[in-house]
C-alpha cells in the first residue's frame, strides 16, 4: 500500500511511530528519510558564561527594593529599614531568585540562597556551576542546586603544578 493510498488518521499514526524521521515526495514515490532531532537546553560544548563579580560594598536591599518597608508600613526583615545592606566583595547576584530577594514574585517570602540580599558573597576563583548550568535550580524541580546551593556559581580550587 501506497502513502497516498492511506487515509490522513493512518499517516498521522505513521508519523506518531516515526518521530525520527519525515517523509518526501521525490519521483520514485515517498520515501522517509532520518532527521536528527535536537534535544532542548544548552549545548555541552558551547561555552559558559563569564561570571560577573561585582566589587562593590553597598547595595540596595532586593527584597523591598531600598524602600526600607515590606510589606508596605511595615519595617522591612531583611535591611531593618536601612535600605541598603553591606556585604564583602566580591559578590555575584543570587541566580535562585535573579536578584530579586524574594522566592517567586510578589510571595513576601525570602530567598533560601540570599536570605532575601539579591546577592551573595562569594570567594575567588569562582565559575558558573556544572551541575544547573548557572540556574540555582535543580532541573525538573524548585529545590536549590545541590553543588552551588542555589547561588549559581562555585569556588574553582587551584591547582598547583
Amino acid at each position: 500500500m501506497e502513502w497516498k493510498d492511506l487515509s490522513e488518521k493512518e499517516r498521522k499514526s505513521i508519523l506518531a511511530q516515526k518521530k525520527s524521521s519525515i517523509v518526501k515526495n521525490t519521483t520514485e514515490g515517498w520515501n522517509w528519510h532520518s532527521l536528527k532531532i535536537e534535544k532542548k537546553g544548552k549545548s555541552p560544548d558551547k561555552p559558559k558564561k563569564p561570571v560577573e563579580l561585582l566589587r562593590e560594598e553597598w547595595y540596595d536591599c532586593a527584597f523591598c527594593s531600598g524602600t526600607g518597608e515590606k510589606p508596605r508600613g511595615s519595617v522591612c526583615s531583611v535591611c531593618k529599614g536601612k535600605k541598603r545592606i553591606q556585604l564583602k566583595p566580591p559578590v555575584v547576584k543570587c541566580a535562585s531568585c535573579k536578584g530579586r530577594g524574594e522566592e517567586k514574585p510578589r510571595t513576601n517570602i525570602t530567598c533560601t540562597p540570599c536570605r532575601g540580599k539579591g546577592y551573595v558573597s562569594v570567594t575567588e576563583p569562582v565559575e558558573v556551576c556544572p551541575s544547573c548550568n548557572g540556574v540555582g535550580r535543580t532541573r525538573g524541580s524548585n529545590l536549590a542546586c545541590v553543588q552551588c546551593k542555589g547561588i549559581g556559581v562555585i569556588t574553582v580550587k587551584e591547582v598547583e603544578e
